[in-house]
């Protein structure tokens, strides 16, 4: 009798841990999906300037803020506003490669796959060693961007 449960639990364990599994990256995607991101800082080649000021038309550190919201159907909407006013919007790409990276392709300096590391809150870093900037041929290097979920965060709280 004990022998006739045994594959019945097993194979009941199996699929507990196979939902649990997937469901661990469903939240994950929904997690990142859903809500406003803001870019906070974007930084190239392990410097630690940030260049939304040479890349933004009119962007002053507090007053440009770089939002990003990642659709149902992998559309990637990204919105620059400088002194509360939409500047201008691009419509670009993302997908989850994998549970703790993710692609972006939106606008002349951001196409890449990003490993996602949560800083503090709703703090995090995407890093990538192969991001392609279109503008000023500048090409395919490591970059860091350091963005938040739903409100600005300060560039600095998200250094070691």
């Amino acid at each position: 009798m004990y022998c006739m449960k045994a594959p019945k639990l097993l194979l009941s364990a199996l699929i507990v841990l196979t939902i649990s599994m997937t469901g661990c990256y469903k939240f994950n995607h929904n997690y990142i999906m859903k809500g406003e991101w803001h870019v906070n800082a974007f930084e190239v080649n392990g410097g630690a300037t940030n260049l939304m000021e040479g890349v933004l038309p009119e962007y002053v550190e507090g007053n440009g803020d770089y939002r990003v919201f990642m659709l149902d159907n992998g559309l990637l909407r990204g919105e620059y506003y400088a002194h509360d006013t939409l500047v201008y919007f691009r419509t670009g790409y993302w997908n989850m490669p994998h549970k703790d990276s993710v692609y972006f392709d939106i606008d002349k300096f951001i196409d890449g796959t990003f490993l996602i590391e949560q800083v503090e809150g709703d703090a995090f870093l995407l890093t990538t060693d192969d991001n392609y900037i279109e503008f000023f041929n500048i090409g395919s290097v490591p970059t860091v961007m350091r963005i938040s979920r739903g409100v600005i965060v300060d560039p600095a709280t998200t250094r070691p």
